[in-house]
């Protein structure tokens, strides 16, 4: 008599490999500092905070980094890499969603908030520290690319009739929210007016684009 068959087995779903210790200790340390320059800056994060905030000893952090600087760095490189702003309704036509993606970076949105100072941080360091520009450049690089497609979603006909005019007015107006940005965040300008600036321009950019697209 032949032997009976076993059912075949249920695929199993193969499960993403755990971090290994390390991975996760070096991912703690990195979270705590980064939470730590969003609150207080480059020049008010200390080694100690940090090893106290990600619950390590100091010998363990400075097995991970060789020293501040190191960690500072792959702290702004990390908050760089994670950068993202929230995407406004598609409901909103394309002129409303490119001042809105453009609004939440001067200091309404709280989420936003937070990341752009620890942006702001890595933006003052980069002056100095040539070794983070690269992540910095790539953050630039996603934002500049996200505004200028919602500049030709605003303005149809821009790019046909010239190729880079959607990128570079993309390009003016997010280097103007970084400068009002650090003007609302060092209580020169009041974060009403600083919107209110911003809608200025976006519109004018936006109508000259319409105009050179006629």
């Amino acid at each position: 008599m032949p032997a009976a068959q076993q059912p075949p087995a249920s695929p199993q779903t193969p499960q993403a490999p755990k971090p290994s210790k390390a991975a996760s200790t070096r991912a703690a340390i990195l979270g705590a500092a980064t939470e730590l320059l969003s609150e207080h800056g480059v020049r008010g994060v200390t080694v100690e905070a940090v090893a106290e905030s990600a619950d390590v000893s100091l010998g363990l952090l400075y097995y991970h980094f060789e020293n501040r600087q190191d960690l500072i760095r792959a702290a702004l490189a990390e908050a760089l890499a994670n950068y993202a702003y929230r995407r406004p309704s598609t409901e909103l036509p394309p002129a409303e969603r490119l001042r809105a993606a453009l609004s939440q970076h001067i200091g309404v949105d709280a989420e936003a908030a937070r990341q752009d100072r620890v942006y702001a941080e890595a933006m003052r360091a980069a002056a100095f520290d040539p070794a983070i520009r690269p992540a910095l450049a790539q953050t630039l690089t996603g934002w500049n690319g996200g505004m200028t497609r919602l500049v030709t979603a605003a303005v149809p006909g821009l790019a046909e009739t010239h190729l880079e005019a959607a990128a570079e007015a993309a390009t003016a107006l997010t280097a103007l929210v970084d400068g009002l940005q650090q003007r609302v965040r060092s209580s020169l300008l009041p974060a009403e007016r600083g919107l209110e600036l911003l809608g200025l321009a976006t519109s004018a950019v936006l109508a000259g684009g319409a105009s050179d697209a006629d």
